[in-house]
């Protein structure tokens, strides 16, 4: 075959020291200590409605257990004086209403404790939150920042030293430091159905209806715990993708009525990006000539490829079953870009979902992009899906 196509696009392990049984996770000035085992994420929200303010950054350290247990701790804090009362009880009222696993948690009184040297407000809660939970809401001020401890798990996690150890190493001193992130993205709005993103690598068009998904989001940040915790446990690598698209409004925490709205639908616009030091993939307008032969062992092996994948997700507890594979096509795009499309229909939780992976070529470097929706709403979602692949471009043609 002239040419192999590269097709898995994994999330490479990250192979730390293991020595040490403590690491120090340090954001904006706030510091603390959680196992090495753990993983962690820190995030900005630019909004906080929750406690009656508006636009005030509220930052957050999230930290979490990849092994099968709900061990976590979430650190919050904002640049105003809130009571503690008030910022424990609008953070249990705002969870039960946007997620109601939450309403089977049992939350005690809240009560006056000493934290740290602050006067500092607790309340204990337990129960059933996917397994059973135990733990504490703990709420303070400091130099006019208001802080919410949330921490939990386990009864042997919630009866334990490290618990303690984790509490007593936090350190808030707020520097008033904000890093700003480099974006690597350019938005260009092309008319009022599509807008245009200029990333690093290459560009495409995505139409109006789809938002690229915050990397602080709560969907993304429960996407990173549930791989964590399943990497650790099955020892599988899991594809990671550059970019995700979603829904508009899905992140909308201000508008619960247009976020639920979001959440009802499925579609998804996936981009993965690769770079090879050798000549791998087809050449940009470069003219493709396979044999009969030829193009039924790649179609095999497409095939193939995805039925692996498929194991690999049922052996997770993840039940896939397909409707429908077709065979795979090979064109160039409007920019003479050549990729591989491969079209398949699977069974969804809410009805039977359609998927195409196409696979765009440029030398040494190589796109997965993923578009998928339900069946059912295909009327919402495929006549402007079916025009995002001839608006790819990589920034250089190769």
């Amino acid at each position: 075959m002239k040419k192999v196509v590269f097709l898995l696009f994994v999330l490479l392990p990250f192979f730390g020291n293991c020595q040490d049984k403590w690491k120090t996770i340090d954001y904006n000035g706030v510091s603390v200590q959680i196992p090495f085992e753990w993983g962690s994420k820190n995030t900005i929200n630019l909004t906080n409605l929750n406690y009656g303010y508006t636009d005030i950054p509220e930052y957050m350290i999230s930290c979490w257990s990849k092994k099968e247990t709900n061990n976590t701790l979430a650190i919050q804090w904002i640049e105003a004086e809130i009571d503690n009362d008030l910022r424990i009880k609008a953070d249990i009222k705002w969870k039960q209403e946007r997620f109601p696993m939450y309403e089977q948690l049992q939350f005690n009184e809240i009560v006056d404790i000493d934290f740290l040297g602050f006067k500092a407000k607790k309340c204990r809660f337990h129960g059933n939150y996917m397994g059973y939970i135990e733990g504490e809401y703990i709420a303070f001020t400091k130099n006019e920042y208001s802080y919410i401890v949330l921490i939990g798990g386990d009864k042997i996690f919630y009866q334990s030293d490290d618990y303690n150890h984790i509490l007593n190493s936090l350190k808030p001193f707020f520097l008033g430091i904000v890093q700003q992130k480099e974006s690597n993205t350019k938005v260009i709005t092309v008319d009022e159905n599509f807008t245009r993103y200029e990333f690093r690598n290459y560009n495409l068009s995505i139409p109006n209806t789809m938002e690229l998904r915050d990397e602080n989001s709560f969907v993304s940040l429960s996407k990173e715990i549930i791989k964590d915790r399943v990497q650790n446990i099955k020892k599988v690598d899991i594809g990671d993708f550059n970019f995700v698209f979603q829904p508009v409004g899905m992140d909308d925490i201000q508008n619960s009525t247009e976020m639920k709205k979001a959440l009802d639908l499925y579609s998804r616009v996936l981009i993965s990006y690769q770079k090879n030091n050798k000549e791998a993939f087809f050449k940009w307008n470069e003219t493709v000539k396979y044999t009969q032969e030829e193009y039924n062992q790649l179609n095999k092996s497409f095939k193939n490829d995805l039925l692996k994948e498929a194991e690999q997700l049922r052996q997770m507890g993840i039940a896939v079953e397909f409707v429908k594979i077709d065979n795979i096509q090979i064109a160039k795009n409007a920019n003479k870009f050549v990729y591989i499309k491969h079209q398949y229909i699977r069974k969804g939780l809410h009805g039977d979902v359609k998927v195409i992976d196409y696979y765009i070529s440029n030398s040494n470097e190589m796109v997965k992009l993923t578009i998928s929706h339900r069946v059912s709403e295909s009327n919402l979602w495929e006549s402007d899906f079916s025009k995002i692949i001839d608006t790819f471009s990589f920034t250089t043609k190769r």
